[in-house]
């Protein structure tokens, strides 16, 4: 027996959704999210303003007293973006007939007061909202992977486009000599690109290091490591780490830095798995250096004027049979990096 959905709730006003879906935290070991994504911003308009700094300098410049340089050539630059984030657009539905479903087992649908099926409903709810941020979360973790490699270029298969290239210089990409998987020392070659981010961006260190999955089995297999990984310091992190191990495997702190395997995948369009990470690199960046950003979203359903500033925006609307109810969650996410020599990579398998 089916419900007239009107029956139960009716509509959730927006505002009630949408502070359900952003409190949900999924339980996916998204490393790059987690760790890139501290700093969030939300736009009161649609388009993100931000600047990225291109170049550095070493020292500041002096003068006698009284005499101050007059004109300085400072070679760092501050570069204004004003960027349109890619919509996230998603909708899923719930009919009345499943909400027959959501029962113990001895309940017949018939039998089923207003509280049981108002109970069922949010429950279909919470699950459906569950699901979509989900989906949302792990396109972010897309978004910082890109942008790890210096650009993203998306193209949907209805044809949408988004592009935003990070100017990521050359001088970023480092060339090893010894490859982890022969004879090279991992730990004196980590150490040595953690000095060459440090010359690169005014001392400050590197405080997170990934290892793409076959460039942590490479780590993990390298007789340099294993009496490293014997160490009170990497031990303890391990033990205390919040992210469960898998996809996202924590290993150890190298001079200040977390360091993590990472061999999370995703489904292509063809139904292909595809690695966030680029097969056989590591990269370095530090954590301060980046940016969340959400252009803010424009919905009459969120009000009057129309725009919310808001990380995700949720809303529901019943079909007009009467019959099912569709929830609709919209996101504009958009990772920044604050400066263009802030990543640095090597290919190490």
């Amino acid at each position: 027996m089916n419900y007239d959905i009107s029956e139960l709730l009716g509509m959730l006003p927006p505002l009630t959704l949408t502070t359900a879906i952003n409190n949900i935290k999924t339980d996916e070991p998204l490393i790059l999210k987690s760790r890139l994504g501290k700093q969030v911003h939300r736009m009161l308009d649609e388009a993100c303003v931000f600047e990225v700094e291109k170049g550095s300098y070493s020292l500041a410049p002096v003068g006698f007293p009284n005499d101050p340089p007059s004109q300085v050539n400072i070679s760092r630059k501050r570069r204004r973006y004003s960027v349109v984030p890619p919509q996230i657009y998603l909708k899923d539905r719930i009919t009345a007939s499943e909400i027959t479903r959501i029962r113990t087992a001895s309940q017949n649908p018939i039998n089923m007061t207003s509280q049981d099926k108002g109970t069922a409903f949010n429950e279909l709810v919470a699950v459906k909202q569950r699901g979509l941020r989900r989906l949302i979360d792990r396109r972010l973790e897309w978004f910082f992977a890109q942008a790890l490699r210096g650009k993203i270029d998306y193209t949907s298969e209805e044809g949408r486009q988004f592009t935003h290239d990070y100017d990521l210089p050359k001088a970023t990409v480092i060339a090893t000599s010894e490859t982890w998987d022969k004879s090279g020392n991992p730990i004196h070659q980590l150490r040595a690109l953690a000095k060459t981010f440090k010359a690169l961006n005014n001392q400050l260190s590197p405080d997170l290091i990934i290892m793409s999955g076959d460039a942590g089995d490479a780590f993990m297999n390298n007789e340099h490591v294993e009496g490293w990984m014997k160490s009170p310091g990497v031990q303890l992190f391990q033990n205390k780490t919040e992210l469960a191990k898998g996809e996202a495997t924590p290993i150890g702190i190298l001079q200040g830095a977390e360091l993590f395997e990472y061999s999370a995948t995703y489904e292509d369009s063809k139904g292909k798995a595809v690695p966030y990470l680029e097969d056989g690199y590591v990269y370095m960046t530090n954590s301060t250096l980046w940016r969340l950003f959400y252009g803010a979203i424009s919905d009459f359903d969120a009000g009057n004027p129309p725009l919310v500033a808001r990380d995700i925006f949720s809303k529901s609307k019943i079909t007009e049979d009467g019959k099912a109810m569709d929830i609709y969650v919209e996101s504009h996410p958009l990772p920044v990096i604050v400066s263009n020599l802030g990543v640095v990579k090597a290919k190490v398998v």
